[in-house]
């Protein structure tokens, strides 16, 4: 738990950090606190403590204005850059350092299932998420992609593109700075 925090705390702050500045960033910093709690009901539902798993998630939709159960897989370097009104739900699996903006969700399409059975949304590394944008169903996002603002993801989306729109199509590659341009 601790380790993931650390890093959820690095993208906060840019420095290392201790007991005492994840709490104090957790109380000045609505998306800490989130994840904070977050990362606690990870570690009491890995211990069979439900009830406060599920306390700390109620906790965390009435002081941060945001819902992640505990049932999804964050990696580590999570940043929620604005908070409110952001749904995570059960099942879903989010990479390492990626980021989500105010107003996303990011659940099921419960009657839309693939051929493994899955019906949640798996999100690549470093994915940015704009704000009110959806992502669901059994969609895989690629890693260093980027999730256009009130864009609506209903299919998968390869690694390195930029997608927008209601539904969300590709409309540039991200810039790659292994690839020469020019003659």
């Amino acid at each position: 738990m601790f380790d993931n925090l650390e890093k959820d705390y690095c993208r906060y702050s840019n420095r290392e950090g201790n007991l005492s500045r994840y709490i104090y960033k957790a109380i000045s910093h609505d998306g800490f606190r989130a994840i904070m709690l977050y990362r606690l009901g990870v570690c009491f539902k890995q211990r069979n403590m439900n009830f406060l798993a599920g306390m700390c998630q109620r906790l965390m939709h009435h002081i941060s204005h945001c819902w992640i159960s505990v049932s999804a897989e964050i990696g580590s370097g999570f940043l929620i850059a604005h908070v409110g009104a952001i749904g995570i739900g059960g099942g879903a699996r989010i990479g390492k350092n990626c980021d989500v903006r105010r107003n996303c969700s990011i659940g099921g399409n419960f009657s839309k299932v693939d051929e493994d059975g899955r019906s949640k949304p798996w999100i690549g590394d470093n994915v940015s998420i704009g704000v009110n944008a959806v992502i669901t169903g059994p969609v895989r996002v690629g890693s260093n992609s980027i999730i256009g603002a009130n864009s609506v993801v209903n299919r998968d989306v390869p690694e390195n593109v930029i997608v927008f729109g209601v539904p969300a199509k590709i409309i540039r590659e991200r810039w790659n700075p292994d690839l020469k341009r020019g003659p």
